[in-house]
């Protein structure tokens, strides 16, 4: 029986070896295959079932990219960017806690860390029902404990100056977050080479741009934007003037706990809550629309080509390019941090992990290496 993880695909990675040999994909491009005939109204829907990772963007995502391909306004809705906040607060939520503990841990110290995550994600608002949610104040609470202080003093902090402040935080907090950053700190600091971030939606002329590249010679399995590798992350948000790239993996980490607060703090325009995550769309030709929406993992595109009469508007062709697209690219970021990584021996495994959960593929993925081929599920 085929099942959605296979469906989804994996990434094959190999340390050690060159690009673009050391990352492979079998990921495929279901969503064109999927919608291919189907009605507009029904296209949202079965893309949210599809991925459903992120399920929740992509139903929003879809649901903009076609009513743009309408030639109609195609903005979130209050209640849209109140659901992006939450669901991507839950996804970030979810990754720290429960599989942060284990991709960052060392020998010996990964069970007390994974106990104690547990009992914290117990009490996590964003995993709650959402009509049981007090608003704001519970979800600044229970990150302030888990962070040991208050999300708006931790975010003002980073944004000071990240690495140094990680690095102090991490060695003097107390909780199981902080110890667990400072125990992979040695290791995931090591610099990585970044590529160009992802910002194509701060321009309607660089968002016509991609939209002509997805029409023409434009890879949706490897893209690359203004002809190079591009990444994306919670450290490429349109809103985020930071101009520099974090240098390291475990900075990278740092970017998500960031993302976290800014999420939990009262709605602020273009700096937190509802009016911290970027969405939008335009009409890009007659019957096409492209749409974007900040996720937890990164940038997510859409677009959309429909056809027929107004009354029975169909999918004429769809295109989905994930955050996993951009930093997995086989020349990109991630291929070159890969090129320098040990295949075996005391580090490699590490190293690995950290590098993965830094950028967080949508994917399971399998470790290749001269001995053995191990595959590790993932998010």
């Amino acid at each position: 029986m085929t099942t959605l993880p296979s469906l989804a695909g994996t990434l094959r990675v190999r340390p050690g070896l060159r690009r673009p040999h050391n990352l492979a994909s079998d990921r495929r491009a279901l969503a064109g295959l999927l919608l291919a005939g189907r009605s507009a109204a029904e296209a949202p829907h079965l893309l949210a079932n599809l991925f459903t990772l992120c399920g929740h963007a992509h139903f929003l995502c879809a649901t903009l990219a076609l009513a743009a391909a309408q030639g109609q306004e195609a903005f979130g809705s209050a209640a849209q960017r109140r659901a992006l906040r939450r669901e991507t607060a839950r996804d970030h939520a979810l990754r720290i806690g429960l599989d942060w503990p284990v991709e960052l841990h060392v020998p010996g110290a990964m069970p007390a860390w994974a106990d104690s995550s547990r009992t914290s994600l117990l009490g996590c608002p964003w995993l709650a029902d959402g009509a049981r949610s007090k608003g704001d104040a519970e979800g600044i609470a229970w990150l302030a404990d888990l962070l040991g202080a208050s999300p708006a003093d931790w975010l003002a902090l980073w944004e000071r100056e990240p690495a140094e402040w990680l690095a102090q935080w991490s060695e003097r907090g107390r909780g199981w977050l902080p110890a667990l950053l400072h125990a992979s700190a040695a290791l995931g600091s090591r610099p990585l080479q970044p590529a160009a971030p992802l910002r194509p939606h701060g321009s309607p002329a660089d968002l016509r741009a991609l939209a002509d590249g997805l029409g023409t010679a434009f890879d949706a399995a490897a893209p690359t934007w203004r002809g190079r590798c591009a990444e994306t992350g919670t450290w490429t948000r349109l809103h985020d003037l930071r101009a520099d790239p974090p240098a390291s993996a475990w900075e990278r980490l740092g970017a998500r706990i960031a993302d976290l607060a800014r999420l939990s703090l009262p709605d602020t325009p273009g700096r937190a809550g509802t009016g911290w995550l970027a969405t939008g769309a335009l009409q890009t030709g007659t019957g096409e629309g492209l749409a974007w929406v900040e996720t937890a993992r990164g940038l997510l595109i859409h677009r959309a080509r429909i056809e027929g009469p107004p009354a029975d508007r169909r999918v004429a062709g769809y295109d989905v390019v994930a955050p996993t697209d951009w930093n997995f690219h086989p020349l990109g970021a991630v291929a070159h941090a890969l090129e320098r990584m040990p295949a075996e021996g005391r580090e490699a495994g590490p190293l690995l992990r950290i590098l993965m959960a830094a950028y967080d593929p949508c994917v399971r993925f399998a470790v290749e290496s001269r001995t053995a081929t191990a595959e590790l599920p993932h998010a």
